[in-house]
């Protein structure tokens, strides 16, 4: 949780919204979106104006208890799953699932608050 609050220290200081990603170990499309829609240029792009956090959901260890009851908070055990929010938390947007489509997954990450 301390590794949390310093990056929405971080988020606040550089004026930034947070990007969480919850993901799984064991999760097929968890990889294949790390692989394959991350690093496209506009995708990475888009995905350096955040401050990032990766939350893996599957272990069986604490952290992930832990990981699992903050992502209850969206009414979802989906994975992969994304939020976009303010270093409050206010959310801003959220994307459940994979896509191919580029265009959508980066219309997600342009989602800004009002």
């Amino acid at each position: 949780m301390a590794d949390s609050l310093s990056r929405a220290q971080r988020a606040r200081a550089e004026h930034k919204l947070v990007f969480v990603n919850f993901t799984g170990y064991a999760c097929t499309n968890c990889h294949w979106m790390k692989a394959n829609m991350f690093p496209r240029p506009e995708i990475s792009s888009a995905l350096g104006e955040f401050v990032l956090v990766e939350l893996y959901t599957d272990g069986l260890d604490a952290t992930a208890e832990v990981n699992q009851k903050l992502q209850e908070r969206y009414n979802t055990i989906s994975q992969p799953f994304y939020v976009v929010m303010k270093p409050d938390e206010t959310v801003v947007a959220q994307f459940s699932g994979s896509t191919r489509d580029t265009q959508e997954y980066l219309n997600f990450l342009k989602s800004r608050p009002l």
